[in-house]
C-alpha cells in the first residue's frame, strides 16, 4: 500500500508540474484534488489504527478518554490540513482562521478533562 501512495504522489507531483508547464492555471486545484484522493487511499488503515487503540482503551477502561484524545488529534489532522490546503491556494487569511477555529476545538473536547484535573489538583491541596 505505501509504494501505491508514494507512486500516486509523485505522479500526481509530475502531471501538475507538466500541466503548469502547459499553461493550466490552476496547479493548486490538481494537487488539492490529488491530496483528497490520497486521504481517500489511506483511509481504510486509519480505521484499522483507530480500531485497535478503542479495543486497547476498552481492555484497559479509559474508553471515554481515549475516544477524546483521538478525536482531537483527528480534529487537528482535519483542521492543519484544510489550512494547508487554503494556504497552498494563495488564501493565507482563510486558513489562519481555519488554524485557529482548529484549535479552539481541540481545547473544546480538552476542557472536561482539563476541569476534572484542575478540580482534583484542588481536592489534593484542599
Amino acid at each position: 500500500m505505501i509504494p501505491k501512495i508514494c507512486l500516486f504522489a509523485i505522479l500526481c507531483t509530475l502531471l501538475g508540474t507538466l500541466l503548469h508547464g502547459l499553461g493550466y492555471k490552476s496547479k493548486g486545484l490538481f494537487a488539492t484534488l490529488g491530496g483528497i484522493m490520497l486521504l481517500g487511499a489511506i483511509n481504510g488503515g486509519l480505521s484499522e489504527v483507530f480500531g485497535g487503540i478503542i479495543s486497547i482503551a476498552t481492555e484497559a477502561g479509559i474508553t471515554e478518554a481515549a475516544a477524546a484524545a483521538l478525536r482531537a488529534v483527528g480534529l487537528g489532522y482535519i483542521f492543519g490540513f484544510t489550512s494547508e490546503i487554503c494556504s497552498s491556494l494563495g488564501e493565507t487569511l482563510i486558513a489562519s482562521v481555519v488554524t485557529a477555529a482548529g484549535r479552539i476545538q481541540i481545547f473544546l473536547v480538552a476542557y472536561p478533562y482539563i476541569e476534572k484535573v484542575v478540580k482534583l489538583g484542588g481536592e489534593l491541596l484542599g
